[in-house]
């Protein structure tokens, strides 16, 4: 199995009470992605604060090989009820992202992105089961009038990541997020034998034609 080296940024106290617990779940989750793919060796880097998502009370963050960055907000009651294993979730989300980085990278036009993240996503599934995040159930309504854009964008480098993922400008929050994941949902639909954790490797390129059927057949 890969080297997971877990470093808990805890020198001022601000993790005590947590440390065995964090450690034990994430342990736990990287042991069961790696049942299901194939994962580089890691350090992954946990600390206390604020910049998370308050839905969640926490963050994940892979923005390169061999590196997860995590932040988890002690006091937020929605991180200590880690409802439906939100904690483990978000790792399994960041592993693959890890995993891809040992290929064709995140990437850099908006066409990667969506399916980085829609990967991501449906592999949280996977390692976790449930149901996929709230950032990945947009309404319909709010994501058919978008996909057009996206699929002229496809292979642009500068687009505005923040707006197509966070909803910043005029697009809605999360949009990046929800058309990814109905993106390879799509993907596979049309290819049984096919999951997110033998998906890690393939360019995105790949994808692009669904989102086309997207923009025709809706979401």
């Amino acid at each position: 199995m890969a080297t997971l080296n877990l470093h808990l940024l805890d020198a001022r106290g601000t993790l005590t009470g947590l440390s065995d617990w964090l450690r034990t779940a994430l342990a736990r989750t990287h042991e069961r992605a790696c049942s299901l793919m194939e994962l580089p060796s890691l350090d992954v880097v946990v600390k206390a604060g604020t910049h998370v998502i308050p839905e969640k009370g926490h963050l994940g963050y892979a923005p390169e090989a061999g590196v997860i960055y995590l932040t988890v907000d002690p006091h937020s009651p929605n991180f200590r009820a880690n409802h439906d294993a939100s904690l483990e979730r978000m790792f399994a989300h960041e592993l693959h992202h890890a995993a891809r980085w040992e290929g064709p990278g995140y990437g850099m036009t908006l066409g990667d992105s969506l399916v980085s993240e829609g990967l991501a996503g449906h592999f949280a599934l996977e390692v976790c089961g449930g149901s996929p995040e709230p950032w990945e159930q947009l309404d319909s309504a709010e994501v058919q009038p978008f996909v057009a854009t996206a699929e002229a964008h496809w292979g642009r480098t500068d687009h505005n990541h923040a707006a197509w993922f966070f909803g910043t400008a005029d697009l809605p929050k999360w949009l990046g997020y929800s058309l990814g994941f109905r993106l390879v949902e799509r993907f596979l639909s049309e290819h049984r034998r096919c999951r997110a954790s033998n998906l890690a490797m393939t360019d995105a390129q790949e994808f692009r034609r669904y989102l086309n059927a997207l923009c025709c057949g809706g979401v």
